[in-house]
């Protein structure tokens, strides 16, 4: 991803229009389908980052990494893994399973609950 938006980073504009031109296409429409696709994927990763939030877990936002089908990383905390699709949204992983037992937040709850009982 990083190699592809540098590589339109060092395209002029007159370039660019020039290469939708040529494909037949609409610029206005490619770039509305691009801001689309970029709108999607951001609301799966701020769904995917709240979601391990709210279970106590922490990631390396720089450490995603793209592999068969999904984006994958790991707990800061107690390594516990995480992947997520743009395309579906799907979440998968240990993170998502529960709580992350290595976080101050885990603790906090658990001591909650305990004097609830």
């Amino acid at each position: 991803m990083n190699q592809l938006a540098e590589s339109v980073l060092g395209l002029s504009d007159e370039a660019i229009l020039a290469e939708t031109h040529e494909a037949g296409s609409d610029p206005e429409q490619e770039a509305e389908r691009t801001r689309l696709v970029l709108r999607q994927a951001s609301k799966v990763i701020d769904g995917v980052s709240n979601r391990l939030l709210n279970l106590g877990h922490a990631i390396n936002p720089n450490d995603w990494r793209y592999g068969q089908w999904a984006y994958h990383n790991k707990c800061l905390y107690c390594g516990s893994s995480v992947s997520f699709t743009t395309a579906t949204g799907e979440m998968r992983g240990e993170a998502f399973e529960g709580l992350c037992p290595e976080s101050d937040q885990y603790a906090i709850r658990r001591r909650k609950a305990s004097r609830c009982v």
